[in-house]
């Protein structure tokens, strides 16, 4: 049918677009082993990453290095390794790997490399006003160059304060939005509780399919109610290691979540999220998201737009009425820590904050390698200038178990 046909056509473009690009996560080791390759090669001479990769966007389009090593050396060098050029000119040279992976060199001299590598490393918006403040006061200078890389991006940084500390993994205090095997998850919950009291965490959200993620043996009512009798059994055992009780709750085509209130009044949080009919219009996907944030009993809302990065684009959502809305009815806005999701989007952080919302920063673990992924949310986060105070994942055991308790919506 056409539809069929619209969609087929929808994602062979999105993918031929996306073509190159890779996740930040996957073409890490990768970054690391060739710059350890370069470095190797030409010990006297400087040589360090910068562009997307350093400033640790979500999708690496192309590594990009700047060095003091001459064009000749350079090229002789990387066509020995089967690298080929794609373009050469003065200062740079362009070469595509033999993973199809695209290289940007730019070429300078030894008393120039600080200033390029902060050029190269910064967004084309984010220098221009450095510049721009740097011309009308040099002092500046030394200030621009300590930035750290992954906030040379907005130059809405420099109306914000840059010194104040953002996120990082060891701010994470629990785990929230993991899935076991009562439903698609591969670990048993006292597996998932015991990796996480070795990491030295004070609790974890236990938050696995509901029903009608049939799909992911999502959890009927009568399961939900043996599985927090088992969890009672277990916070027995574990204490003072708590497991709190939660679902991912899946948000249907009207907004309603699908569990009944007495049922999901027995959860000591609840995430919705989105997960079937993702083909929406923004009109539609807003009248279901914002009804699903109305619903007394959500928490917190899981991957907001539903995308995939390289893969699905997401639904279409007027991000500031959807964090409006959050914030009206304090409700916790996910940042999903899957690399792939990433979701939300860290541009929207500043914005969220500025409205009072706090977000939560999940790894949506399917495995106890997933609780790893914390790493690249919290890099995605800390773009967005989040501090642990406004992230739901970094409080105590003792101030989850009373933020909880304060939301009183129910």
């Amino acid at each position: 049918g056409e539809k069929t046909q619209k969609n087929v056509q929808d994602a062979i473009e999105f993918k031929l677009k996306n073509q190159g690009s890779r996740l930040f996560a996957q073409i890490e080791p990768y970054a690391k082993q060739v710059t350890e390759k370069l470095k190797k090669a030409f010990p006297n001479e400087k040589m360090e990453l910068t562009g997307e990769f350093l400033r640790e966007l979500e999708v690496i389009n192309k590594l990009e290095f700047v060095t003091t090593v001459s064009q000749t050396e350079l090229i002789d060098f990387l066509i020995l390794e089967s690298f080929e050029i794609v373009s050469e000119l003065a200062n740079e040279v362009i070469f595509s790997s033999p993973e199809s992976v695209q290289f940007q060199f730019h070429l300078v001299d030894h008393d120039v490399f600080e200033e390029r590598h902060f050029a190269t490393s910064s967004s084309v918006e984010f220098l221009q006003r450095s510049l721009e403040i740097r011309n009308k006061d040099e002092s500046q200078t030394r200030i621009h160059l300590k930035i750290p890389n992954f906030l040379r991006e907005d130059p809405s940084i420099f109306e914000r304060d840059f010194s104040s500390a953002v996120i990082t993994v060891q701010d994470i205090r629990g785990i929230i939005h993991c899935h076991s095997d009562w439903s698609d998850g591969s670990s048993s919950i006292p597996e998932l509780a015991e990796a996480c009291i070795q990491k030295g965490l004070e609790y974890l959200v236990m938050s696995d399919h509901s029903k009608t993620a049939f799909y992911a043996k999502g959890l009927s009512e009568e399961r939900v109610l043996a599985q927090q009798e088992f969890i009672d059994e277990l916070n027995k055992k574990y204490a003072p290691f708590k497991i709190f009780k939660s679902i991912e709750s899946d948000i249907l085509n009207d907004g309603s979540l699908d569990y009944s209130n007495e049922i999901l009044s027995r959860f000591d949080l609840v995430i919705a999220s989105v997960h079937s009919n993702l083909k929406m219009t923004e009109q539609k996907a807003m009248a279901r998201l914002i009804a699903a944030i109305e619903n007394p009993y959500t928490t917190i809302l899981g991957h907001m737009t539903g995308r995939l990065l390289l893969s699905r684009k997401g639904y279409p959502i007027d991000h500031k009425k959807i964090i409006d809305a959050c914030a009206a009815n304090k409700v916790v806005i996910e940042l999903n820590a899957h690399p792939r999701r990433l979701d939300m989007d860290w541009r929207w952080i500043p914005y969220a904050l500025d409205k009072g919302v706090i977000i939560s920063i999940d790894p949506d673990a399917h495995y106890i390698s997933g609780f790893e992924d914390l790493r690249f949310g919290v890099m995605a986060a800390r773009k967005g200038g989040l501090t642990k105070e406004s992230n739901l994942s970094s409080f105590s055991a003792i101030e989850f178990e009373t933020y909880l308790s304060h939301l009183h919506k129910h």
